[in-house]
């Protein structure tokens, strides 16, 4: 692991519960009850690709799970959105150390069926405060251009456009 990374304050993602909202975090066998709430292609028209299978998702947060990528730079932290405890969506924050500035990025997932209804903004404004209660001083988020319901959430949590844009032609 990364010197710079291995703090106690880091060592994993806890549940973060607000009143109609209940943030887990991400566990292997979360795939099973996830797939159906990413199988929705609208999902993927501003972030590309397709649903995941369920093997594809297992893998997924197989690797995910441990809260830290392969070379020990990055943290994952990952938590499933629960609302009356089912499942409708993810948040989750790519945590690093630039200089003396710990960085998070943050990017969020709902299902289309709980959309429209306050939930990302919430989740997310959650995740923020946990982060920000752990340590983290800076937050990013890579948004589409076109997606203006993700920007307005990147507004929500005090995020100002950079106009630098990612590879992917996403504004951070």
């Amino acid at each position: 692991m990364d010197e710079n990374l291995d703090q106690p304050c880091f060592l994993e993602a806890t549940p973060i519960a607000q009143v109609d909202v209940l943030l887990t975090p991400l566990r292997g066998d979360d795939a099973d009850t996830m797939v159906t709430v990413l199988q929705d292609r609208e999902l993927y028209v501003f972030t590309g690709g397709e649903p995941p299978s369920i093997d594809e998702l297992r893998r997924t947060y197989a690797r995910q799970e441990d809260g830290i990528s392969p070379d020990g730079s990055q943290l994952w932290l990952n938590w499933i959105v629960r609302v009356s405890g089912e499942p409708a969506g993810y948040v989750q924050a790519t945590v690093v150390t630039q200089g003396d500035h710990t960085v998070a990025e943050l990017a969020w997932v709902i299902g289309l069926r709980w959309q429209g209804r306050g939930l990302a903004a919430r989740s997310a404004r959650l995740m923020r405060t946990w982060l920000q209660d752990h340590g983290v001083s800076h937050f990013t988020a890579a948004i589409h251009p076109d997606h203006a319901a993700s920007a307005a959430i990147a507004a929500r949590l005090g995020l100002r456009s950079s106009g630098l844009r990612t590879d992917d032609g996403e504004i951070i």
